[in-house]
């Protein structure tokens, strides 16, 4: 097994019936937090653009065991 850091980012608005989410995954924490920071800062400059002001982002990485994962050591942005 090996150690993979999992991102989850968040979406939400005022009338949706639900949230939405994407996943990445990352080799290392520091990756991870870099990488996410920059992914909501960048969703959430879309949302604006689009008139959606009241669009929530939030995101969290967490640590998770994996069986090795093939080209994951050639990772720049996540998968």
């Amino acid at each position: 097994m090996i150690k993979v850091v999992m991102a989850i980012i968040i979406t939400s608005m005022p009338n949706w019936p639900s949230v939405k989410y994407q996943g990445y995954l990352y080799p290392d924490m520091d990756t991870c937090l870099t990488s996410t920071q920059l992914y909501v800062e960048q969703f959430r400059a879309y949302a604006d653009s689009q008139g959606d002001h009241d669009a929530h982002f939030d995101s969290l990485c967490f640590e998770v065991d994996s069986y090795p994962i093939e080209g994951f050591n050639n990772l720049e942005l996540g998968i």
